[in-house]
């Protein structure tokens, strides 16, 4: 019974991750690759240190603990496709932070998304 909640869980985890790691790197500035291993090394300790970095892989670890889990419990070829359900929390991020969202971009998600329907509806058990 816990597993579906766990599921839940572990995708809103998943992409807050993400969306922390974005926040990060886009606080950190574009990697320099240009310059020398040292200003690299110096680069991405900075940016791993930061607070949204920190969250991201808090965010990450509680996620994969739940993944696992859940693995332990569900089929994996139901599991993993319902994962992706994240695609709409980050959409939803790319919208509020103003990045360019095309009809595209909102048409595949919401492809996915009827995917994901199909995929959990097979995994519900009456």
């Amino acid at each position: 019974m816990w597993m579906w909640p766990a599921l839940i869980v572990s995708i809103v985890l998943g992409a807050i991750g993400q969306i922390l790691m974005k926040i990060g790197m886009k606080a950190a500035g574009p990697v320099p690759l240009d310059r020398g291993i040292v200003d690299l090394f110096y680069y991405f300790m900075h940016a791993v240190l930061s607070l949204p970095l920190i969250g991201a892989a808090l965010s990450y670890g509680v996620s994969f603990v739940l993944w696992l889990g859940v693995l332990s419990v569900a089929d994996l070829s139901l599991a993993r496709p319902i994962m992706s359900a994240g695609y709409i929390l980050t959409l939803a991020y790319g919208f509020a932070s103003g990045e360019d969202i095309t009809p595209a971009r909102v048409l595949g998600t919401c492809l996915i998304v009827v995917g994901i329907a199909f995929v959990a509806k097979s995994g519900i058990r009456t």
